[in-house]
């Protein structure tokens, strides 16, 4: 479905990547980039450094033995994990209220950054499956088309509930019937106009698709991922469980429910202690 003219103009009008995002992103795709370029894009932005800094020393980044350089952090982090801890950040300062979804200020970053750690947690439980590192970035991003439709449409979320009871139809399927488009191809438009590689591109677009159009480990972890972040009661507001899934991502994954409880046990703990980071209860 085509995307609305507004909308396209309100990806464009929203606030950009930072400028060290947009570097690390290049060097995401150029494997020429070593870990001294790297540590240059990041030790000159403070505000960037204290939160790599800080992330980078959780459990969930491989903290066992700490780090307090940033040079360090980029040797043991990489490209692709240091734009996700980059990126959170971005989205966690946003402090969106998203009134079209009922969720509140905090309540996106927290979804997204629910679903990065869970994408960790599934590298964790099936470690041969494939899933890339910038899997999580796209665990992460893959509900950013939801800030260009709370900035940018005139609409209640009263409309798409009565939308969803009056056809029988799951809440993504009634924002599109409403709006023409729903979240997930909003969120695709703008990572191809921020220069998003392409299988993060496609994770977002492809997130609530049943069945799956092009499967792939990214997608089919994103998809998992965002089931995960509910589960674990984040993101849940209007939409809350009211989504379908494609049950051939789980099989492709070798994922059993016993399996998915324990990523869901294991994103919760992060989620827990990366809130506590950041000084959230």
């Amino acid at each position: 479905m085509a995307i609305p003219q507004g909308l396209l103009q309100g990806i464009d009008r929203l606030d950009p990547l930072p400028a060290t995002a947009q570097r690390l992103m290049r060097a995401l795709q150029d494997e020429e980039i070593g870990p001294a370029r790297i540590a240059e894009y990041i030790e000159f932005d403070p505000a960037v450094v204290s939160t790599v800094l800080r992330v980078s020393n959780s459990a969930a980044y491989g903290g066992w033995q700490r780090v307090d350089s940033i040079r360090d952090a980029v040797v043991r982090l990489g490209a692709a994990r240091l734009l996700d801890i980059v990126i959170g950040d971005y989205l966690r300062r946003l402090k969106v209220n998203a009134p079209l979804y009922d969720l509140a200020e905090d309540d996106l970053w927290l979804h997204s950054a629910a679903a990065s750690l869970a994408v960790k947690a599934l590298q964790k439980e099936r470690p041969r499956a494939g899933i890339p590192e910038t899997a999580s970035i796209a665990a992460l991003v893959h509900d950013i088309g939801k800030l260009v439709m709370v900035r940018f449409l005139k609409a209640d979320v009263k409309q798409i509930l009565a939308r969803r009871d009056q056809r029988n139809i799951a809440f993504v399927e009634a924002e599109r019937d409403l709006f023409g488009c729903d979240h997930a191809e909003v969120g695709a438009e703008m990572a191809r106009r921020w220069g998003f590689p392409a299988d993060i591109t496609a994770a977002i677009e492809q997130h609530h698709s049943v069945p799956v159009t092009s499967p792939s480990p990214t997608v089919d972890a994103v998809v998992l991922a965002n089931l995960a972040a509910k589960a674990v009661g984040t993101g849940l507001g209007a939409e809350a469980m009211d989504l379908r899934l494609d049950e051939e991502v789980g099989r492709r994954l070798k994922l059993g429910f016993a399996d998915f409880s324990r990523v869901c046990i294991q994103t919760m703990t992060w989620l827990k202690e990366l809130k506590t980071s950041y000084g959230m209860h």
